[in-house]
């Protein structure tokens, strides 16, 4: 974890001097109203320019200008940090031109000279950093190659021939020992800078759920070199080079996607508002939970979030107190028309009203907005051998609601809803998430799903 570490402080070193560049450019750029300067409320101009600060450091975080490859590489490296600065522009420009004009200090004229002014500055120094970062060798990449042994070979050597990535042939069994033995060695669970590539012939595909299984629990990436059926099953977006090699990424930690740090601010805000909005509406539901029934106003249990960690979970009663809600087999489900759900709980379920206090797990860090729906213990165990890759759902923070809440119902196979939990940890990005919050606003309004 040491390097891993070591790696984020880089990284951050890269984006305080590109704010700190595109910052110097902004002010530059103030030189070309010298005519008016005087006219100008110098508290505005700053409160402005910060705003443009702040737009450009959230464009090039969404745009994945600080991925430890776009660092090292010379042309990645400029065309992202410019083509931060052009959307960052363009959003400029658009404010400048729907504010009022008393209202702001900047104007549609320091916009567009901000494209070139950033552009020369930010492409100059990302050009220059480049070859800084490609000295740092924990940015270089090193992958084990698994499969048919021919053709693993093959693209260890091409792999090998890049300036900063290395490649290796390896057996499972023999990967298996490495990893074992440097485990006990380092004291470590996980490597978080080295990658897996698998290649399999046809006929060996049988193999490849045992490989996908080991290499997405003790390596930072895992690649599918396809055939050509293969890329017919995977989506293009998460088609990638190395060294000319066409890989698929099929599993991914995503230790330090710069979404996740967006995702976790916006669960922040969005928590803390949307508790504030709906204290009316929370006020009301205790209120007619506890006069309809006798008992408490929240129930509260535990189940496992992020990395397996336990945390409390706080809905609203919907259920009678005192009702049997684990058997011989475990937690027992709510059925349709199930007589242990009071008449107030079954308004309150239909419409998604009783997860609400989970806004405060989410204000606290428990869970996110977007994710798995978060389960118990005995859930995980009782489904580990039917589902083996049950406890990738605990890879990222489980949600206040899911891909299966939008496509699927309350009813969906356990198998089922591990599809649609690792169709969304492997596909997580913003988009991905505006759509399944859109999805969530049509159940809640309609009632679907519920029981």
């Amino acid at each position: 974890m040491k390097r891993l570490r070591e790696e984020r402080r880089i990284l951050f070193m890269f984006f305080l001097t590109d704010l700190v560049v595109y910052w110097v450019a902004l002010n530059l750029v103030t030189a070309a109203r010298l005519e008016t300067l005087a006219q100008v409320d110098f508290g505005l101009i700053r409160r402005d320019r910060l705003v443009c600060l702040a737009l450009f450091a959230v464009t090039s975080v969404m745009m994945g200008a600080y991925r430890p490859s776009r660092i090292t590489d010379r042309f990645d490296a400029v065309y992202y940090s410019l083509g931060a600065v052009f959307f960052t522009s363009l959003a400029g420009l658009v404010l400048a031109s729907v504010i009022p004009a008393e209202l702001r200090a900047i104007s549609r004229r320091e916009m567009i000279l901000s494209v070139f002014a950033g552009g020369i500055f930010l492409g100059a120094w990302r050009y220059f950093a480049a070859s800084l970062g490609g000295r740092f060798r924990l940015f270089h990449r090193y992958f084990y190659v698994l499969g048919s042994r021919e053709n693993a070979e093959r693209i260890a050597r091409e792999i090998s021939r890049h300036p900063r990535a290395g490649g290796r042939y390896i057996s499972l069994n023999v990967l298996k020992e490495k990893v074992e033995r440097r485990k006990k060695e380092l004291g470590i669970e996980y490597f978080a800078h080295e990658n897996a590539v698998i290649t399999l012939a046809r006929a060996d595909h049988n193999q490849l759920q045992e490989m996908l299984d080991f290499c997405r629990q003790n390596f930072r990436r895992t690649f599918l070199h396809p055939n050509l059926s293969d890329v017919l099953l995977f989506q293009h977006k998460n088609l990638t080079a190395v060294a000319g090699v066409p890989l698929i990424e099929v599993a991914s930690e995503q230790m330090l996607s710069p979404y996740l740090y967006v995702k976790r601010l916006m669960d922040i805000v969005a928590s803390a508002l949307g508790l504030l909005a709906l204290a009316p509406v929370c006020i009301v539901t205790a209120i007619a939970i506890k006069l309809s029934s006798p008992g408490r106003v929240l129930y509260v249990q535990e189940r496992l979030g992020k990395g397996g960690r336990p945390f409390k979970i706080y809905k609203f009663r919907s259920m009678m107190e005192g009702v049997d809600l684990k058997d011989e087999n475990g937690h027992v489900l709510a059925k349709k028309g199930d007589s242990r759900i009071t008449p107030v709980g079954r308004l309150i379920r239909k419409h998604r009203i009783d997860e609400i206090p989970q806004l405060f797990n989410v204000l606290r860090g428990d869970m996110s907005l977007i994710g798995p729906r978060p389960a118990w213990t005995e859930y995980y165990e009782s489904n580990a051998r039917e589902l083996p890759l049950i406890e990738q759902r605990l890879a990222v923070r489980p949600g206040l609601t899911c891909l299966s809440h939008v496509l699927g119902s309350y009813f969906s196979q356990p198998e089922d809803r591990l599809c649609y939990d690792l169709v969304y940890i492997s596909t997580l990005s913003l988009m991905s998430d505006l759509r399944i919050i859109i999805g969530t606003i049509r159940i809640v309004l309609s009632g679907k799903g519920s029981v």
